[in-house]
């Protein structure tokens, strides 16, 4: 494992957590040049087959750079959050939801969509509010500035197809009936159900991985998971009768694409007898 080192220290709950995985190896680096060299490796990082984790636009970048030398999960970062609320609820809530994600970095992209225009005041209103308290101010109002948005949706049906394009990587269906409306996502990295499920607790708590699609890879990236860290192999074996069988088919296929070789690789077992 690789960790940053913020003001030269590790975090002992990192370590901890760590240690309860069954890590066995912590190098104290962090950021792009923890990517590089797990990549290439150094006289004291070795090189890895694969790299997982989320990190920011930095973490993202160099990760998209090394893909093809070693394996990656996705590329996770900066985070993102996409909230659809109907009107119910708590504004103070969905406010909360939002800066949860754009205290991260000022990269950070806070979006809700509601069929409500008051509602959506309100909680313009109370982000304003919660924003100034928080100790990530200046952070959480860069990303709110630049990446925010309050979307005013004509019905569900519409704040759906919007989320559907953003493929967001946190997704909150804040509304009243959150599964009649899931038949209906196609493109997210986790989707949070009802007004009692805020992001965080899959950040800390829920069961899936929180390694996350972000930027709209949702549409073809998957979380983190298990299969991950499953390599596979194809199995091929043909009976003596079986090529028999199927031989002038592959023998025909190799013709049309101008493959002489590969075609004589079969026609000369055939031709054996």
């Amino acid at each position: 494992m690789v960790v940053p080192m913020p003001d030269g220290v590790v975090n002992p709950y990192v370590l901890a957590a760590a240690h309860i995985a069954g890590v066995d190896r912590i190098f104290k680096v962090g950021g792009a040049q923890a990517v590089a060299a797990l990549a290439y490796g150094t006289a004291s990082v070795p090189r890895v087959d694969k790299i997982t984790g989320p990190g920011n636009i930095y973490v993202a970048t160099a990760k998209r750079l090394v893909f093809g030398t070693v394996d990656i999960d996705m590329i996770a970062g900066p985070s993102e959050i996409l909230v659809i609320n109907d009107g119910s609820g708590d504004p103070a809530h969905i406010a909360a939801d939002l800066l949860s994600q754009a205290e991260h970095d000022e990269l950070a992209a806070a979006i809700l969509i509601t069929t409500d225009e008051a509602f959506g005041q309100r909680v313009a209103s109370e982000l304003e509010r919660q924003l100034v308290q928080l100790s990530r101010a200046s952070i959480a109002r860069q990303s709110i500035d630049s990446y925010g948005a309050i979307i005013l949706a004509r019905d569900l049906d519409e704040a759906v197809e919007f989320s559907n394009r953003i493929a967001p990587e946190h997704l909150e269906l804040a509304v009243d009936d959150p599964f009649a409306l899931l038949p209906k996502i196609r493109h997210a990295g986790a989707i949070f159900l009802g007004h009692h499920t805020p992001e965080a607790a899959g950040d800390y708590l829920a069961g899936p991985n929180h390694t996350l699609p972000t930027g709209g890879s949702a549409r073809f990236f998957s979380p983190l998971g298990v299969e991950d860290f499953v390599k596979k192999s194809s199995l091929i074996c043909f009976s003596k009768e079986g090529l028999e069988r199927l031989g002038a088919s592959v023998i025909k296929i190799a013709e049309l694409e101008g493959l002489e070789a590969h075609a004589k690789s079969v026609s000369i077992r055939l031709n054996t007898k």
